[in-house]
C-alpha cells in the first residue's frame, strides 16, 4: 500500500517515491519508467525453492518469450500457497532484491528488434509500406505508407489509391488472402496521395501467411526509392549541377517524362532536353536509361541503413479532437455515426476494442446515432494524473468530457471496465444519464469471477490488488515481449482458453482492428494496462445497490468468468439492473456479437 504525505508518496515500509514522469512515446508501443514504489515484505520469510523459481523465470523472460508463463505461474502459486484463498504475497528481502535488480535491468535494456512479420514487412523498406487484412483494413503502416496510401492503421484502404489498370490485382490479392484466388503476388500501380512519390509509383503486393491464422494479409511496398532532402546537394557538389539542374533531375526521377517536365516547369519541352543533355553530360550518362539509373543509385544510397518507421497511433477515423484541462491534461475523443445524432458515450475496457468492425458506423448513422469515444486516462493521446487514484482519475476526465462536449442526458455504454466510471458517475449525478449498457465481463461488477478466469488475466488481476508493484513488473516484462515479438504474442495468451476467442483472433479481418486497439491503449506504456487492472478491482458493490438509471448487464455465456447464477444476483441486489445473457460470444463479445450491442444501443437511444 502506498499512502499520501505532504503531496508526496510515501510507501509504509518508509521508501519514498518521487512523482513519475512520464516521457512522451515516440514508437507505437510506448513505455515509461516503472511506475509504483515496491515494498518488500514484513520479515524474512521466503518459500525457497518457488522464490528461486520466479527468480529464474523473471530473469529468462528476458529472452525467452515462454519464460513469462513460468512466471505468471510461480506467481500464482505465490498467491495460493495452500491452493484455495488468495493471500496477499509473503515477499523475502532477498526476493525483494532480486526483483528490484530485474526492475533497473529492465529499464537499462535497449528496446528489443521487432520480430512481429507484419511489422518486419513495413520495416524493411524505407518507402511506402502496409499490411492489409483479407477485407482491405490496414493491419500496419509505416510513416512513408500513410502519406503515399493516404490510410492510417484501422482505417480501410481506399481503393482509389490503386490505378486503374492494377484494381483486378489488387482485388486478386485480397481473394487470395481467403483462399478464393491463387494471386500470390503482383505488380501494383499506386496514384500517391502525397507529392514524394510524383503522381504514381510502383509497388509489391504479396500474401503473409501466419502461423495458426484463417486467412493471409497482403503486404504493398513500395519498389521505387523516394528522392530524399540530401541528394539536390549531393548532386551539386559531386556533378557540378547548378541548382535548377538539380531541380530538373528530381523531375526526370519523379515524372520520367520531358513533356511533363516542361509542363510542371512551365518551359518549352526544347528548354528542357538542352538542360537534360547537359546533365547527362555531367553525370557521365550515355542515355536517358544510364541517367535514370545513375539517379537511382545515388538515391538509394540515401536510404541506406533507413527502416520504414511504424507511426506513433493515432485515431486510425482522423476525427480525433482534444479538450485541454487547466491542470494541463489533455483528453481525447472520437465519434462514429452521425455527427449531429442524439448522443451515446462509450467508454473502452480490456479486452481491447477502438472501431466498430462491418457496417457498425453505418447502422449508427442511420439511426441518427452520434457514438462519442472518449479515451479514458491513458489510453491513446488523453493524459492521466499518476497523484490520482485510477477511478477518481477516470472521473475527472468523464465529467469533463460530459461537460464540455455532450452537455445532456445520454446513454452510457461500457465495454467491460469501462462501465465502472459511468456506474460511479450515475450515483454521484443521477440526471447525467438516462441509462447505462454493461458490455462483458467485469470484475467490478462481480469479483467472484476473478477465480473462474483463465491462468494470466487471474494472477494478474489478483496481484493488481495484493502486490501491483509485481503486476507492474510483469506487465512491462510483458510489454517488451509485445515489442519484440509482436502483438499475437499476447493475444495468443489471453484468449488461448476459449475457442470462440482463439476463432476470432486468428480470423486477419478482426486481428487487424484488435490490432489498432492494442496500441490505442498502450501508446503510453505498460501502465495503463496495470492502471486497467487496478480499475477492475475496483468495489463497486454499494454503488451498484444504489444505482438509480436502468442498467442492462449483457453477459457473453462463453466467457469462462461469467456465472449466469452471480450475474442474475445483480437483479436481486438493485431491480433497475437487468441481466441478458448473450449466446456465442466471449470476452471478445465487442466483435462476436457487435450487431446485438447494436441492435440495444439504437433501442435504448430511441426510446429516450
Amino acid at each position: 500500500m502506498v499512502e499520501r504525505s505532504h503531496g508526496k508518496m510515501q510507501c509504509r515500509d518508509g521508501l519514498h517515491a518521487k512523482r513519475s514522469v512520464v516521457p512522451e512515446s515516440k514508437t507505437p508501443l510506448g513505455d515509461q519508467h516503472l511506475f509504483l514504489s515496491p515494498q518488500p515484505g514484513r520479515g524474512e520469510d521466503s518459500d525457497d525453492d518457488l522464490d528461486l523459481n520466479i527468480i529464474a523465470s523473471t530473469y529468462r523472460s528476458i529472452i525467452d518469450e515462454h519464460a513469462f508463463d513460468d512466471m505468471v505461474a510461480n506467481w500464482e502459486a505465490k498467491l495460493t500457497p495452500s491452493g484455495g484463498e488468495v493471500v496477499a504475497p509473503k515477499v523475502s528481502r532477498r526476493l525483494f532484491a532480486q526483483l528490484l535488480t530485474f526492475r533497473d535491468t529492465l529499464e537499462k535494456l535497449d528496446i528489443p528488434s521487432d520480430d512481429d512479420p507484419l511489422k518486419r514487412a513495413i520495416a524493411e523498406v524505407p518507402g511506402p509500406a502496409m499490411v492489409l487484412s483479407p477485407n482491405g483494413n490496414i493491419a500496419v503502416v509505416n510513416i512513408a505508407g500513410e502519406r503515399a496510401f493516404g490510410g492510417r492503421q484501422g482505417a480501410f484502404m481506399d481503393t482509389a489509391a490503386i490505378a486503374p489498370n492494377s484494381l483486378e490485382d489488387y482485388r486478386g490479392l485480397l481473394r487470395a488472402a481467403t483462399g478464393q484466388g491463387n494471386a500470390a503476388q503482383a505488380i501494383l500501380t499506386i496514384l500517391s496521395a502525397a507529392d514524394d512519390y510524383g503522381e504514381s509509383f510502383l509497388a509489391e503486393g504479396y500474401l503473409i501467411r501466419l502461423p495458426g491464422q484463417s486467412g493471409a494479409h497482403v503486404a504493398i511496398r513500395s519498389l521505387e526509392i523516394a528522392w530524399g532532402p540530401h541528394i539536390a546537394e549531393r548532386l551539386q557538389q559531386a556533378f557540378g549541377l547548378t541548382h535548377a539542374e538539380s531541380e530538373v533531375a528530381h523531375l526526370f526521377f519523379r515524372l520520367r517524362n520531358l513533356e511533363a517536365i516542361a509542363a510542371q516547369r512551365d518551359v518549352s519541352l526544347l528548354t528542357v532536353r538542352s538542360q537534360i543533355k547537359t546533365i547527362m553530360a555531367k553525370m557521365g550518362a550515355p542515355s536517358n536509361i544510364d541517367l535514370m539509373r545513375i539517379l537511382a543509385m545515388i538515391a538509394s544510397r540515401e536510404h541506406v541503413g533507413l527502416r520504414g518507421e511504424a507511426p506513433v497511433w493515432h485515431d486510425p477515423l482522423g476525427r480525433e479532437k482534444l479538450i485541454s484541462m487547466p491542470d494541463g491534461r489533455k483528453i481525447a475523443w472520437t465519434w462514429m455515426g452521425a455527427r449531429r445524432g442524439v448522443p451515446v458515450v462509450m467508454l473502452r475496457g480490456l479486452p481491447m476494442t477502438y472501431l466498430l468492425p462491418g457496417d457498425g458506423e453505418a447502422r449508427l448513422r442511420d439511426a441518427g446515432i452520434c457514438l462519442y469515444v472518449p479515451s479514458r486516462p491513458g489510453h491513446g493521446n488523453s493524459t492521466m494524473d499518476p497523484l490520482l487514484d485510477v477511478m477518481s482519475d477516470n472521473l475527472v476526465a468523464l465529467r469533463a468530457f460530459l461537460d464540455q462536449v455532450v452537455g445532456r442526458p445520454c446513454l452510457g455504454v461500457g465495454l467491460a471496465s469501462g462501465v465502472l466510471p459511468f456506474v460511479a458517475e450515475a450515483v454521484a449525478n443521477p440526471s447525467r444519464f438516462h441509462g447505462i449498457l454493461a458490455v462483458g465481463f467485469s470484475s467490478g461488477i462481480d469479483p467472484s469471477g476473478i477465480q473462474r478466469q483463465p491462468r494470466i488475466q487471474r494472477t494478474m488481476l489478483q496481484l493488481a490488488g495484493n502486490a501491483p508493484w509485481v503486476a507492474e513488473l510483469m506487465a512491462k516484462s510483458g510489454h517488451r515481449m509485445m515489442r519484440q515479438h509482436g502483438l499475437d504474442w499476447y493475444l495468443e495468451r489471453a484468449f488461448r482458453n476459449t475457442p470462440l476467442n482463439q476463432q476470432t483472433v486468428r480470423n486477419p479481418d478482426w486481428a487487424a482492428l484488435i490490432r489498432n486497439a492494442c496500441e490505442h491503449l498502450l501508446k503510453q506504456g505498460h501502465v495503463t494496462f496495470v492502471r486497467e487492472l487496478q480499475l477492475a478491482r475496483h468495489g463497486m458493490d454499494s454503488a451498484l445497490r444504489e444505482l438509480a438509471i436502468p442498467m442492462r448487464y449483457l453477459a457473453p455465456i462463453e466467457d469462462p468468468a461469467i456465472d449466469l447464477a452471480a450475474c442474475r444476483q445483480l437483479e436481486t441486489l438493485n431491480p433497475m439492473i437487468t441481466v441478458e445473457p448473450v449466446a456465442d460470444a466471449g470476452e471478445l463479445v465487442f466483435y462476436q456479437r457487435n450487431d446485438l450491442i447494436l441492435d440495444r444501443i439504437i433501442a435504448s437511444a430511441r426510446r429516450n
